[in-house]
């Protein structure tokens, strides 16, 4: 799955009241999708682990992951999510921004939360079971997590009480010290950035691999590392997905959508949208415009 289209699945799982910016929702790997490609955002997210085993990526380090798990994943870091291979693993996405927790004025909370979220103070990547603090962090999640199962009035200040005590426990083990992010890092993300920005473009290896001040084979090797995927792979998948969001959300032509998208041959648009959704693309937007839910992608 792409990043896209796990945002897209975020929007549709999404479980907060309107204007609360608050999300929790459950995922499965891989009964939702077979696993989430490397990507980041400018809110703060957490993934905490209820049952299976697998791996979460936090600024390209491969961290185990099992039930009970809690990785912490800072504004703007890197992070992928996989299962392990022959197995299952659920797990609760928690995302919130920064403006959830602070105020209109400048405050005490707001003068502890900012080295958090700024990256002055190094939060720690992973509590895992019986490890210092863990308990504790689970117990505020779990708390926030009863509260908006209860949706009695007021609770977003139960939320927001629960957060701020599970903050307030993360800046206690960031003493426990977390490694700083490798220099491949915003390489990667300026690779990620490329991508998003000429994805309808004609954009070659060469061209990403002199955005990110390497050679075009030492740059094939390192995205592949860092991605999972090869770059053109990486890229024609992005392309699709895009043209998917189009398909749904505008009245453009499919000849149109798949020259917007980098696509030249509409037949070979064509033959790989249906390989990756299972439908073609007029047969997609179809779907979409009956009100019923798109098909996930082919888990092939």
């Amino acid at each position: 799955m792409t990043p896209q289209e796990y945002a897209r699945y975020r929007e549709n799982k999404r479980h907060a009241r309107p204007g609360f910016a608050y999300n929790t929702y459950l995922c499965t790997i891989p009964l939702d999708f077979p696993r989430v490609a490397l990507h980041w955002h400018d809110e703060m997210e957490l993934i905490y682990i209820k049952k299976g085993e697998g791996a979460v990526s936090l600024q390209l380090r491969r961290l185990p992951v099992y039930a009970g798990c809690i990785a912490v994943v800072p504004p703007g870091c890197l992070h992928a999510i996989e299962g392990k291979d022959g197995g299952s693993m659920e797990y609760e996405n928690i995302l919130f921004s920064r403006r959830l927790l602070t105020t209109a004025g400048n405050d005490w909370c707001d003068d502890a939360l900012a080295p958090l979220f700024d990256g002055r103070v190094a939060l720690p990547p992973l509590l895992t079971p019986g490890s210092p603090l863990h308990a504790e962090a689970a117990a505020c999640l779990d708390e926030a997590d009863r509260a908006c199962a209860s949706a009695q009035e007021g609770y977003p200040l139960l939320v927001k009480a629960a957060l701020y005590r599970l903050f307030f426990v993360l800046r206690r083990a960031a003493e426990y010290g977390a490694p700083p992010p490798p220099p491949e890092a915003e390489r990667v993300k300026a690779a990620l950035s490329l991508i998003a920005a000429r994805c309808g473009e004609k954009l070659t290896v060469a061209d990403a691999a002199a955005a990110v001040g390497y050679s075009p084979s030492h740059f094939m090797r390192f995205f592949r590392a860092a991605v999972g995927q090869p770059f053109a792979v990486y890229l024609n998948d992005y392309r699709l997905t895009a043209a998917a969001r189009l398909l749904r959300e505008t009245d453009g032509s499919v000849l149109d959508i798949a020259g917007q998208t980098g696509f030249d041959s509409l037949s070979y648009f064509c033959r790989r949208f249906h390989r990756k959704y299972g439908l073609s693309p007029g047969r997609y937007r179809a779907a979409a415009r009956r009100e019923a839910p798109p098909p996930e992608p082919l888990k092939i």
